[in-house]
């Protein structure tokens, strides 16, 4: 294999209550399928208002955050040396969709790639930066699918600056979905006929991504989060918000037919999830009829620290007649050493492993935006 030109590069995940790194080491021999090991992996919570809905708020503060992550910790860590790093543009700031245009046999012009895909941007376009990538496809002589990627130029600002004030370089910033599919998705399996879904349950927010035909083609932000259920077990059971999340870990979805106090959290935590199910079921029928070449979700895959929640799997499962199952986020380091970290823990670094899985290959030789 090529050597990196950015050696030790790390994938870093900035979200509204934490920042999560991860480390990998390519391993990779000619001839052998990509492999990776787990070189560091670590993280800081941060307190509520220094970044809301992915907005950095406080940009010194976060950066003061981010400095004390990659420095030792005498006894537990060392500091973390390498100046490159892959991050993540948060979800409700970002836009991917995949979108079709004419096959033609001189050399793609990018500006007329991007003039064709302001159609399709949300934001105002003289205020994004838009970034594609041609999706090989031998099933269209007409025409050929473009994967086009969109954020407002104040955020991707804001984040170069946060990080490169802290001596970083930044090889890449990509949506949190792609990261996600890239540690979530089983890596070069090819699905015969059928969709599979990403459902990442965080602390402030959740979202759900659709992979079919060997793409991401359709992602959405849901009503519900770790901090919303939390919210709504304090308000209605008029209890402290420490105890809401004490009740929330205890009970989830777990009901308790003879506990009175179990009872009353099920209730609360029960309707929270109901309108979660409602929402993937809408967002699935939007899915399936509005994308001509769309297949079956055959499973859901459950990524995010909230995914861990008692029964959440099981209820999903029962109520969207889908199997939905935590995710192994480790696995597309085709790596047998093993890792220490449980697989509840795991699920929370399902973004920043994504990350890492690009920040660790070559991108002079990998243009990787999925």
């Amino acid at each position: 294999m090529f050597s990196t030109p950015f050696p030790q590069a790390f994938g870093i995940d900035i979200s509204d209550l934490s920042i999560k790194i991860v480390q990998l080491v390519n391993i990779s021999h000619r001839r052998q399928r990509a492999s990776y090991e787990l070189h560091d992996y670590r993280s800081v919570a941060l307190p509520p208002g220094l970044i809301v809905n992915g907005i950095i708020e406080q940009p010194e503060k976060v950066r003061s955050f981010i400095v004390q992550l990659l420095q030792a910790k005498k006894g537990l860590r060392r500091a973390i040396k390498s100046k490159w790093c892959v991050a993540t543009i948060p979800e409700p700031q970002s836009f991917i969709k995949l979108i079709s245009v004419p096959r033609s046999s001189d050399t793609i012009v990018d500006a007329n790639i991007i003039e064709i895909a302001k159609k399709h941007v949300p934001f105002d376009e003289s205020d994004s930066f838009i970034d594609w990538q041609i999706i090989p496809s031998a099933t269209d002589e007409k025409k050929m699918s473009v994967l086009i990627s969109a954020a407002p130029q104040t955020v991707v600002r804001s984040y170069t600056y946060l990080l490169e004030s802290c001596g970083l370089g930044i090889i890449a910033l990509e949506p949190e979905s792609l990261a996600l599919a890239r540690s979530m998705i089983t890596a070069k399996k090819v699905y015969e006929q059928e969709a599979r879904a990403v459902l990442d349950i965080g602390a402030t927010k959740t979202s759900l991504l659709i992979y079919d035909n060997s793409m991401v083609q359709f992602t959405i932000s849901l009503p519900y989060s770790g901090e919303i259920v939390t919210t709504a077990l304090a308000q209605r059971l008029h209890i402290s918000r420490e105890e809401a999340e004490e009740k929330k870990c205890q009970y989830g979805l777990a009901f308790h037919k003879k506990n009175t106090d179990g009872k009353r959290a099920w209730s609360v935590v029960a309707d929270m999830t109901n309108v979660l199910i409602v929402e993937i079921q809408k967002a699935i029928r939007f899915y399936y009829s509005h994308f001509s070449d769309a297949h079956k979700i055959t499973k859901i895959t459950m990524c995010g620290g909230a995914a861990n929640m008692k029964l959440l799997d099981k209820v999903l499962s029962t109520k969207l007649h889908i199997p939905c199952t935590l995710g192994h986020p480790w696995k597309n380091l085709h790596n047998k050493k093993k890792i220490d970290m449980t697989e509840q823990g795991a699920v929370s670094y399902a973004t920043s492993i994504g990350l890492a899985l690009r920040a660790a290959d070559n991108p002079f030789f990998k243009r990787d935006m999925i």
